[in-house]
């Protein structure tokens, strides 16, 4: 019955020339076996001219692969598997690789199977690697490979055997399996040059009644383009939108909606709010109505009119009335009044937002992030009011509810805060050497520690225990490392948090991967090294040989988010207390100092510090020059070239071009110059001036007016975008870093 079966799929096939295989010459390589090698052409001359030692072999083989030389590279590392034992992996994937280009899948086959697919640096490549080679042969055994490596997780290349495995179902035959892998390839990565290659195979297979999964139904076609919302995939939204909408049996409704919210994500904001308005009033489903009504609400936050924010609260006020009456309207309650509450502080409308804070959070309700949020602004908000023994109280009920919440050092800093605007600076001082115990090195220890010494001189104030210069030491800052130093819960200070820097004895089960990336290392292959010691580092994230091994070379790469992520997970404890001295061996890790002529030349005779420049370049591009941003900002400032090229008309400068930008002497000359405009445009105020890096112009005029007369700590914690309100806390923490390490 199973031949039957397989040779009328094999017919089926036939008669569909559209679903013959993709060759699988053409299915995307895994990362070992696509990843650019800097200067590879003289690379190999260099070790063609060294003695032939099995450790030279191994490496010129592995160019030879890159360099499409596959015979020559299967001579040069056959025998490398037998006399270098130790990389008899490395060896077998680019020896298998090389067989594989030259079409000797059974050969290759070979190679890869003999890989244990357990292997952290190279096991699940050689393992797609073998299923390929089966798909190449016509073997129905290549699906169990796909399934195999499919049942790994995760990957970049999972939707390449998704759509191979899918097909390779279709040929034996089992409609069923090929019917699951297609669905998840078009839930998971629809944006895919796999999903693309599939369409002909999901299309034909169920013209033929074979599957039950239609690309082209309504609801395929809406779950498609929301997973391509979710994932900033406009432009192929937008395309789907379109056949959606001239689908039949399509809601009409919903298809203005998904519109919407693809113009929202462009930023073409009134075109949004016209499409959420048709349709909240096209609708006849309630909880898209109810929705609708929200994202218009949403979409008028971007306006700065008064007449802009009425008709927000107008909105928010009917969605909320409207989710109240759904039977699963909770969802959209909470971000209804979540959208309230922000907006009225945005507003100043501090006594409005109080009571909104208090109901949104109350204890009763389920522990969500709106819910934490509210939970922590109902303090801050007594603290604005000046109902400072209420502050304090609801920013003790605040840690008792949420003990592990990022803005846990927050609510022990507002808390001391509001002892000491109560008239208890003695407890106040408490409370800000119990910050300092356990976030000294975090934004809210480097405010703690100014404040410290800003009461000092108080009658009543004890004096600090600790220099106020070792306090200010604010951390890593929470977009870039792996595990946020802010919300780690920090055991007592330790007599030497920094020990572990210098105690680079890695365990013996570390050796084998750390001599394996040493000769690919010495073998001029950096690139390969690097991904030996990432897998070694995932597998033992808090050993600190392991983690300096690969931040020091994944720093030296150019891989700095890696690096940063990898030392911050094993030295947290000295990241967070360490002092300058201590902090050395990962300074130019986590807190590198480039270009600091250039930054110090063009604020010469101006009053900005140079920390602060260099904190907004770590935090822009991480001292990259070459670094280009999703929306064109270019270089190591992030500059737009629309602005630079309106600062070169205001000095008088022609002939600019965009690719300039790279050049770090230009950057930084029309980077600080902006800076410095925006820094005079706000009078001088630190906080506005790089919130309107982030959030631009038009919010900055409304939190000018409305909350510009607070001061700066309060202001920022009253920023109600979230990536703004983190961004101005990262680039001052950076600032006081700088000053510490430099």
């Amino acid at each position: 019955m199973k031949r039957l079966l397989i040779l009328a799929a094999a017919l089926f096939l036939l008669a569909n020339p559209v679903l013959a295989a993709e060759s699988v010459q053409d299915l995307p390589m895994p990362r070992p076996l696509s990843q650019p090698i800097a200067g590879l052409a003289e690379k190999m001359k260099t070790l063609a001219a060294k003695p032939r030692t099995p450790e030279n072999a191994l490496a010129l083989g592995i160019m030879q692969a890159l360099s499409k030389q596959y015979a020559e590279a299967g001579q040069t590392l056959a025998p490398v598997k037998q006399s270098l034992p130790s990389m008899a992996g490395w060896a077998g994937l680019f020896l298998g690789y090389a067989k594989f280009r030259a079409g000797d899948y059974r050969g290759a086959f070979a190679e890869f199977d003999a890989i244990d697919p357990a292997e952290p640096a190279i096991g699940p490549e050689a393992l797609l690697l073998s299923a390929y080679c089966l798909d190449g042969l016509g073997s129905p055994q290549a699906l169990e490979r796909y399934q195999r490596f499919l049942a790994l997780g995760e990957h970049p290349i999972r939707p390449a055997a998704l759509w191979r495995g899918a097909a390779t179902a279709a040929t034996a035959g089992d409609y069923t399996t090929a019917q699951s892998l297609l669905r998840e390839l078009y839930l998971t990565g629809p944006w895919t040059a796999s999903a693309e290659k599939a369409e002909p195979l999901a299309r034909e297979l169920f013209r033929a009644g074979r599957i039950s999964y239609s690309l082209d139904s309504p609801d395929a076609l809406r779950e498609r383009i929301e997973v391509l919302l979710d994932k900033s995939q406009t432009a192929k939204a937008q395309a789907l939108i379109d056949q959606y909408s001239r689908t039949p049996g399509a809601d009409q409704a919903r298809a203005l909606y998904l519109k919407g919210k693809a113009l929202y994500s462009k930023r073409d904001t009134q075109a949004a709010i016209q499409h959420f308005e048709d349709a909240a009033r096209l609708s006849k489903e309630p909880v898209l109505t109810a929705w609708s009504i929200y994202h218009q609400a949403r979409a008028y936050w971007r306006f700065s009119g008064p007449e802009d924010a009425a008709r927000m609260e107008e909105l928010l006020s009917e969605s909320l009335r409207r989710a109240q009456t759904l039977p699963n309207g909770a969802d959209l309650t909470e971000a209804a009044r979540r959208l309230l509450l922000l907006t009225r502080i945005e507003r100043g409308r501090f006594q409005d937002a109080l009571p909104m804070a208090t109901a949104l959070a109350s204890p009763g309700s389920v522990p969500t992030e709106a819910r934490e949020q509210a939970a922590w602004l109902s303090g801050l908000l007594r603290f604005a009011l000046s109902d400072f023994s209420g502050a304090e109280a609801d920013l003790a009920a605040f840690l008792a509810s949420f003990p592990n919440s990022d803005y846990a050092p927050g609510a022990h800093y507002w808390s001391a805060r509001a002892k000491e605007a109560a008239g208890d600076p003695a407890r106040a001082v408490a409370g800000l050497r119990t910050l300092l115990e356990r976030w000294p090195n975090g934004y809210y220890g480097m405010l703690a520690a100014n404040r410290l010494a800003a009461m000092k001189g108080t009658a009543t104030a004890p004096a600090a225990s600790a220099p106020v210069a070792d306090a200010i030491q604010p951390g890593l800052d929470t977009n870039t490392p792996a595990i946020p130093l802010e919300a780690m819960p920090v055991s007592p200070k330790t007599a030497n948090p920094c020990q572990a820097v210098n105690a680079l004895s890695a365990p013996d089960e570390a050796n084998p991967s750390l001599e394996r990336a040493a000769m690919l290392q010495a073998g001029l292959l950096p690139e390969l090294a690097e991904r030996e010691l990432a897998a070694l580092n995932a597998k033992m994230p808090k050993d600190p040989a392991v983690a300096m091994r690969y931040a020091r070379l994944a720093t030296e790469l150019g891989n700095h988010i890696n690096a940063v992520r990898a030392t911050s997970r094993a030295f947290w404890g000295c990241l967070a207390r360490g002092s300058r001295q201590e902090l050395q061996p990962l300074r130019d890790i986590v807190y590198p100092n480039r270009f600091q002529d250039l930054i110090l030349r063009n604020l010469a005779g101006t009053s900005v510090d140079a920390n602060i420049i260099r904190g907004l370049i770590r935090q822009e591009s991480f001292f990259e020059p070459e670094a280009v941003s999703g929306a064109g900002a270019v270089g190591l400032m992030q500059v737009l070239p629309s602005t630079a090229r309106t600062l070169a008309e205001k000095l008088g400068e022609r002939g600019f071009k965009a690719e300039s930008l790279k050049d770090p002497a230009v950057n930084v000359r029309y980077g600080v110059r902006y800076f410095l405009e925006r820094y005079e445009e706000y009078g001088g105020n630190l906080a506005l001036t790089l919130a309107s890096y982030n959030a631009g112009r038009v919010k900055i005029g409304v939190w000018r007016e409305f909350l510009g007369g607070l001061d700066q700590e309060l202001f920022v914690e009253f920023i109600p975008y979230t990536e703004t309100r983190d961004y101005v806390k990262r680039i001052l923490g950076n600032q006081a870093m700088y000053a510490l390490l430099y």
